[in-house]
């Protein structure tokens, strides 16, 4: 793009002149300012919006005006350069509507943690990282009235169960059916609820649901067929692929497998460094190989309107931002595998589809299943994605490529929110080198499911590595459940002594209750931000059911007390409720089954709610904590 003169600016407006060649466009640009463009000459399009963008045509003489944070390409698609210009200037009301009350459809929302692999038993790194923080979401987004379902399963073929099936002396099959037993069993212990988890149970839809998806990519002309050198193993074990081979990564020299975990650049196979056979420990050679590939370069816009839009959160719009410095890679369709679904084109039936490419008929089988199973239906819906960021380009760059080709109406991205490891004493998680923890050895030494969720958001690894201690989370936890059971004990102390354990109605109100009142109508505004997409952060929430927790203990002992006017006990009482009422409902998405009974003790046996006002327990209703334990 090439500036004609010099901007000009002014107190209230900005103003320039630019212009672009043939071909040429701009990036994707998103401002807090309204900006007002002008076509002096040539011809192009202009592609806006917020959220759903639209493509306009551009001639001489045309203005457009774009408000505040509205996404925005300009492209040369004449013979004459295109020349334009445009004033921009900054309306701070406009900008504090939108950002504090930003449009809200009410599509239905559908969460996507990885899919976990089955090489091994599901530890605390697991869980830390997408899945809890899924549950999580999938709770909150309930709490406000939207519907959201959550898919999971262990379903596809990665060439890491296949080498611990071999290790084993198991088929794969029976290695995945194994160690995804062992997930269901430790997602039922930490209540985590997937309205589908997809396992090879699904292959015949699976299968099918894959070849619809290539034939699709086909039919629409993305794919190309070429040849590439592929390390190649001359000692009896093939082309080597995934978890087959090892070597140094070309950007960064990290020792990488399949994936850069340093870098989380893609390497393509005939671009990885020094590459050795992982079966037999021999230097690989180099071999050609015919396969399909998909030319991501040409589809760049669709990173672009997600980077631009707000979907990528933490570390993931600085990644991406990254990725687009440089030309997309080609991702090729197939590799060579015992185990997968194999490709339905001519010359390459031999070769199965490559896992970074099944991401997108994973999702769409579970997303199947679960239309079987609701009133879902096929209108459009909104995801959100959660994983590693050691897999930060198969789900930031890859499956949203992909998953426009094949559907570009339907599903619209929300929210791609990933984490970093989490370690243990210090040391990264490891199945291999036996430094690792169980969640079901964890509940077996004491620690309730419900608080060991709680204390995992709380050190959730979101954009920095974070440890575990299992002494450090014990008395974590430990002081928390003491505050809460002490919190209940003084309430419940006070209605059955004065009020014969019933709720009181509110009685007279004094300046202490005024200030308490309005600190919860400040947490549950707080919560309502940190449960929406836009504002989605675990380790937050985990900070304010403690805080909420905090205020409700000193109100509870500073108010209820004998020596108070009876109508000011009553109030305290009555106010003290509605504290333990927010509590419960805050604490839902991270604590469901501790919370659901607190609920109920209060006479609420619905999901809870954050889109009313704080919510009184009727009065004259028993408060009795009898067998009660927090």
């Amino acid at each position: 793009m090439k500036k004609l003169r010099d901007n000009v600016a002014t107190r209230h407006f900005n103003a320039s002149k630019f212009s672009l060649e043939r071909g040429e466009s701009t990036t994707f640009d998103c401002h807090a300012d309204h900006e007002m463009l002008f076509v002096f000459s040539g011809v192009g399009e202009v592609t806006y919006g917020d959220g759903t963008l639209s493509t306009e045509q551009l001639t001489p003489g045309d203005m457009i005006l774009m408000p505040p944070f509205a996404a925005h390409l300009i492209e040369n698609t004449g013979a004459q350069t295109l020349v334009m210009g445009n004033v921009w200037w900054e309306d701070r009301q406009t900008i504090d509507e939108r950002v504090k009350a930003p449009k809200c459809e009410r599509r239905p929302r559908v969460v996507l943690p990885s899919f976990t692999t089955p090489n091994g038993r599901m530890h605390l790194g697991h869980l830390a990282g997408p899945v809890v923080a899924a549950d999580i979401f999938t709770r909150a987004q309930r709490t406000l009235g939207f519907d959201c379902y959550q898919l999971c399963g262990s379903l596809g073929f990665q060439t890491h169960v296949g080498i611990t099936a071999a290790r084993e002396g198991r088929s794969y099959r029976e290695t995945s059916r194994t160690y995804s037993d062992d997930f269901l069993a430790n997602y039922r212990l930490l209540k985590i609820d997937f309205d589908v988890f997809a396992t090879l149970d699904e292959l015949p839809r699976f299968e099918e649901i894959a070849r619809e998806f290539l034939t699709a990519l086909d039919a629409g002309g993305h794919l190309i067929e070429k040849t590439t050198r592929v390390p190649y193993c001359e000692h009896g074990h093939g082309y080597l692929f995934e978890a087959n081979v090892r070597g140094l990564c070309p950007h960064c020299g990290e020792k990488i497998s399949s994936e850069c975990e340093n870098c989380g650049l893609f390497v393509p196979d005939e671009e990885l460094v020094d590459p050795v056979c992982n079966h037999c420990d021999r230097a690989a050679a180099w071999r050609p190989l015919k396969r399909m590939f998909v030319p991501l370069e040409p589809h760049r816009v669709v990173l672009e309107r997600l980077l631009m839009s707000g979907a990528y959160v933490g570390k993931m719009p600085d990644f991406v931002a990254k990725v687009l410095q440089h030309k997309l890679p080609n991702i090729p369709l197939g590799i060579s595998s015992s185990e997968g679904v194999a490709l339905p084109f001519r010359g390459q039936e031999d070769l199965k589809l490559y896992s970074a490419v099944e991401l997108v008929p994973r999702f769409l089988t579970a997303q199947d299943m679960l239309a079987s199973s609701t009133e879902l239906g096929s209108g459009e819906v909104e995801l959100a994605l959660f994983f590693g960021s050691d897999n930060a380009y198969l789900r930031c760059i890859i499956f949203p490529i992909l998953l426009h080709l094949f559907d570009a109406s339907r599903f619209h991205i929300v929210g791609f929110f990933a984490n970093e490891f989490y370690q243990l004493d210090g040391y990264k998680l490891s199945t291999s080198r036996g430094h690792v923890i169980y969640a079901d050895d964890l509940i077996r030494q004491g620690i309730p499911a419900d608080w060991l969720r709680l204390y995992v958001c709380h050190t959730r690894p979101a954009v920095a590595a974070t440890s575990f201690s299992l002494g450090e989370a014990f008395d974590w936890i430990e002081r928390r459940r003491r505050r809460l059971a002490s919190v209940i004990q003084i309430i419940s102390n006070a209605v059955e002594t004065h009020h014969r354990g019933t709720v009181p109605e509110p009685g007279t109100w004094e300046r202490l209750h005024r200030a308490f009142y309005q600190q919860l109508c400040e947490r549950r505004h707080e919560g309502r931000r940190l449960f929406s997409v836009e504002g989605f952060e675990p380790r937050q929430i985990a900070e304010l059911i403690d805080r909420l927790l905090r205020d409700l203990d000193r109100f509870a002992v500073e108010s209820l007390h004998s020596r108070y006017h009876p109508g000011i006990e009553r109030a305290a009482c009555a106010l003290s409720l509605v504290g333990l009422r927010l509590w419960a409902t805050l604490g839902w998405p991270v604590m469901p089954e501790l919370c659901t009974a607190v609920l109920a003790r209060l006479g609420s046996r619905e999901t809870p709610c954050l889109n009313r006002a704080l919510q009184w327990v009727p009065a004259g209703r028993s408060f009795d904590i009898g067998g009660w334990a927090a």
